[in-house]
């Protein structure tokens, strides 16, 4: 239940962050925090000052305009005019604007970007340097430009062209294709069934340039605009900048009018069935359709919080369902929200295993129905109100403490659909005093308001082959009608009523203690080995991170026993803990904010968790539990395998497994422990083997090093510690991880891939593995700097100049055990066509940087990034959180930290010139996949059609 809530709480995060404006008469108050205002232009203004993080802002420009006002020759031209933005204003010539944020630390794509929906286009300039002025200035002038003065030169429009032909090869998925037929039933009628964002190929490619211009006169206007500034800066100052250059621009004269796309309204139910050849999995959605809140005020505020209720408590029985060993589908949610800006929706989805769509829509169906007969009970409720207080008062906890990026949205919200933004102080005192009086009765007239017969959607969408069974319409419709009609019971409420921890242990001895002043760290062994690193923090004032790791992992057992160790913290995970199943532990936690995981990877086993101060000792407890009373039974093992099973049994379908699948066996060189997961190999597990794994990992206490990272202080958290992990078990036994001599190929590995696609395209990737000093930090950044200098020139040379791709992803992974090695990768969607001449690209941008270096730009570029991203980690819990466990993992000297700012000072052409010398040797692997119709064996002898 717990997994299930949070996801739900998380979607709807922001419906009680920025709810209801007015109730009829009363007025919700802005946060009194954010200075809001309205041009003589038109152009409304958010600002807000917050010093999360320090020296930092976001300036976005949020354009009240997106692809349904398109006219029927500009489909595809709102999105298409976003990416024009970039490429010459005004005031910043063909590529200046990038140039200049790259200069001051900003990459391009984390940090500046933007997006197009179907009623909005926004741009986002984030984590903006303020300790400089000039930035601020600057950011605010691009903006401005970006509001009304893209150049829109014939040239660049053209060049353009390509890229974004490829974004729309890159997205055409089989979802993607898929949704976009039955977007026409769910949206049917409605310029949303029309308009993909995306936009028709054919007129991307050969649009006229009048007719961009015009769709940029028509809505990039004052009335339709609103900039929204949050970060440490002096609010009263950037509204005075704001104010005079924005004053310049003149409202629009007789502009067409901004109306809304209404979705009509139907009496019948409406089914969608659409397959796709390279579709991996089954899809169920069932829409009920309902027009949104016109009054947005106290009233509107609090059905908002029964929406959530609702919400939890009815995937809380969806997630139970889970644990059955014949449940149909793989995963499954309800929830209602809003659907398009004219239509909000309850939705129904379940991932379905193979030929079980019926019986999945049948079921979620049914679960529905008996809310709907039945109602929820007092337990219920009772839990979904305390997991709604406990998420907002940890909101309210850190109120001091929220990233500027986090009030953007609200302030989103609040310009384009009147959702009001009262700040997390209102926000805190309304559900304090307003949840508790939200009655059953009121809860349980909800189904019956949402699950109607009119304005029904039903959408299935699946495989396209011989072994899937997809549903017609006609059975859809008997499977409605026999599901609403079937004699169902209501729902009972098992609670297990007992301490988590049923006997608490005696407290462990403390026997060796040390402080270090260069890290705030202190650091403990009890007498029964195990080792505890904490670092207090003010980041957050109600977050506390904890991770653990012991040496070992998969790599201590045979090649039978591999699929068992993957999976054997997943069974453990879905059977419970000490007295409690999975069912009854998720209602025991309910209102706790705490969690608990464990890991077993390849050379290490381990526990991930985050809490609260207030629940520290729930989230010990389940580590203690973990180690002595974990959970291992068959239904939980059924249940979880054959859900995994089903998700991975069309997974050929796709093109991509096929070059994923060839580049994970070939850079290991088709290692008998490296294989891919496929449906087949899940009948290795095994459930005894997973007992005893899982038992030997966690079964001693005293090879683990905790970490925790936040706000705990190491004096008050002491007793607890010393119980739940001071009190584990002795057992002491030593034991190392193994190296079974998993290395790459040597020479040039050169595969072509064939398979037959719905959309062609190539897709180029190319691997460097080497091994190499891993002890020597000054030569892994420098490492990590070609990397990052390359990235820029595809941008600069594959994307921008020859508009051959939407991006290229260049990574670089750099590890010490078990043996210093890196892994460089390089990957990119294309035309066909295009691929041997991108490709060369590539290779090419790498001999330029072995013999000339880098530019001086693109060097300054990335040092100024580093610093500024290092400042930023410096203040992130997370970011400690795996440094510290990483510095003992790999032994790493505490130079390597202290120093970092000086090594990237210390970063030039001459050194990065030799360490691409050093790092792209001639030894590499490439792997081309390519669609059916382009294949000739005689003159591709490389080619693999194994994968």
């Amino acid at each position: 239940m717990k997994k299930i809530i949070l996801f739900v709480f998380f979607a709807l995060a922001m419906t009680w962050q920025s709810m209801g404006q007015t109730e009829s008469a009363k007025a919700v108050p802005l946060d009194p925090d954010v200075k809001m205002g309205t041009l003589d232009n038109g152009l409304t203004y958010y600002i807000r000052k917050n010093a999360q993080p320090a020296n930092r802002a976001e300036f976005y420009l949020v354009v009240n305009a997106g692809a349904t006002l398109e006219n029927p020759d500009q489909n595809g031209l709102a999105h298409f005019c976003e990416h024009m933005a970039f490429n010459g204003t005004k005031n910043f010539k063909k590529h200046d604007i990038i140039n200049y944020l790259q200069s001051i630390g900003m990459k391009f794509g984390p940090e500046i970007n933007a997006f197009t929906s179907h009623d909005v286009t926004a741009y986002m300039l984030q984590k903006v340097p303020t300790d400089v002025l000039e930035n601020i200035d600057t950011s605010l002038m691009i903006l401005y430009d970006w509001a009304g003065n893209v150049s829109y030169e014939d040239e660049e429009i053209d060049n353009e062209r390509g890229v974004i032909h490829e974004e729309w090869r890159s997205r055409r998925s089989p979802q993607f294709r898929m949704s976009t037929r039955y977007n026409k039933v769910l949206f049917k009628d409605s310029k949303y069934a029309e308009h993909d964002v995306i936009g028709d190929i054919d007129i991307i490619d050969n649009f006229e340039y009048e007719t961009i211009k015009d769709f940029y006169k028509d809505w990039y206007r004052p009335d339709l605009e609103a900039i929204i500034a949050v970060g440490d800066f002096d609010p009263v100052l950037v509204e005075q900048k704001l104010t005079v250059l924005f004053s310049q621009r003149p409202a629009h004269e007789n502009p067409r009018p901004r109306t809304l796309s209404e979705i009509p309204d139907h009496d019948e139910t409406l089914v969608a069935i659409e397959t796709d050849k390279e579709a991996t999995n089954t899809m169920v959605q069932v829409y009920y359709k309902h027009n949104p809140a016109k009054e947005k005020g106290m009233e509107y505020y609090r059905e908002s919080l029964k929406q959530q209720l609702y919400n939890a408590m009815v995937n809380a029985r969806l997630g139970e369902l889970l644990q059955e060993e014949n449940t149909p589908f793989i995963y499954g949610v309800s929830v209602y929200t809003p659907l398009m800006r004219t239509k909000d929706a309850y939705i129904m989805f379940g991932l379905s295993k193979s030929n079980k769509a019926l019986e999945t829509l049948e079921t979620m169906i049914i679960e529905n129905q008996r809310v709907k007969k039945f109602g929820f009970t007092e337990g219920e409720l009772e839990r979904a109100k305390s997991e709604i207080t406990a998420q907002v008062e940890k909101l309210y906890n850190e109120r001091n403490k929220r990233k500027s990026s986090e009030y953007i949205w609200e302030y989103f919200s609040h310009f384009l659909e009147n959702e009001p933004a009262p700040g997390i102080e209102f926000v805190y005192k309304f559900t304090e005093e307003t949840l508790p009086g939200i009655q059953l009765d009121e809860m349980n007239d909800l189904a019956g308001q949402w699950i109607t017969d009119k304005n029904r959607v039903v959408v299935i969408t699946g495989p396209e082959n011989d072994e899937i069974s997809i549903p017609t319409e006609e059975e859809v419709l008997a499977t409605i009608e026999q599901a609403d009609n079937k004699e169902i019971e209501a729902y009972i409420d098992q609670v297990l009523d007992k301490p988590l921890v049923s006997e608490i242990p005696e407290a462990g001895e403390i026997v060796r203690g040390s402080f270090d002043p260069d890290f705030g760290t202190t650091r403990w062994t009890f007498e029964n080995g195990v080792q505890v690193v904490f670092k207090p923090t003010d980041f957050k004032d109600n977050e506390i991170l904890m991770t653990a790791y012991s040496p070992g992992g998969t790599s201590l057992y045979s090649e039978d026993e591999l699929i068992s160790a993957q999976f054997a913290t997943d069974i453990a995970d879905q059977s419970g803990l000490g007295d409690f199943d999975r069912i009854s532990l998720d209602k025991k936690l309910s209102g706790k904010m705490a969690n608990v995981s464990t890991y077993i990877r390849t050379y290490e086993e381990g526990f991930n968790g985050r809490t609260t101060p207030k629940d520290l000792e729930t989230m010990l407890q389940m580590v203690y539990l973990n180690f002595t009373d974990a959970r291992m039974n068959e239904k939980a093992f059924n249940a979880f395998m054959s859900r995994i099973q089903a998700s991975l049994k069309n997974r050929s379908a796709n093109p991509m497994t096929a070059l994923m699948d060839t580049a994970m066996v070939t850079s290991a060189s088709y290692h008998p422990r490296v294989k891919p997961l496929t449906a087949e190999r899940l009948d290795e597990a095994n459930l005894e083997d997973m007992d005893f794994i899982f038992e030997e990992r966690f079964g001693d206490p005293s090879g683990f090093t905790f970490y925790f990272v936040g706000n705990i202080n190491p004096d008050e958290a002491k007793p607890l510690i010393a119980k739940y992990l001071g009190g584990l078990p002795k057992v002491k036994r030593v034991e190392s991880p193994v190296d079974h001599n998993i290395r790459p190929p040597k020479g040039v590995i050169e595969k072509k891939i064939y398979r037959d696609m719905e959309t062609p395209k190539a897709t180029v990737y190319i691997e460097f593995n080497d091994e190499y000093d891993y002890d020597d930090a000054y030569g892994r950044m420098l490492l990590s700097t070609v990397i990052d200098v390359l990235d820029i020139r595809y941008t600069e040379t594959i994307r921008e100049e020859e508009g051959g791709t939407y991006g290229v992803r260049c990574s670089v992974s750099q590890k010490k055990f078990p043996y210093p090695h890196y892994n460089v990768r390089i990957y990119f969607d294309c035309d066909p066509g295009n691929a041997d001449k991108l490709k060369a690209i590539v290779y090419k941008e790498i001999e330029k940087l072995k013999k000339e270096g880098p530019v001086e730009k693109d060097l300054q570029g990335v040092k100024e990034n580093l610093l500024k991203t290092y400042q930023e980690n410096l203040k992130e819990n997370r970011k400690w959180l795996s440094k510290l466990k990483r510095m003992d993992q790999e032994n790493q000297p505490k130079n390597d930290v202290l120093k970092y700012t000086e090594m990237v000072n210390k970063l030039n052409a001459k050194d990065i010139k030799k360490a691409a010398k050093k790092y792209f040797g001639k030894d590499h692997i490439e792997i081309i996949l390519l669609p059916t119709s382009t294949e000739n064996s005689k003159t591709n002898p490389m080619m693999d059609k194994q994968g």
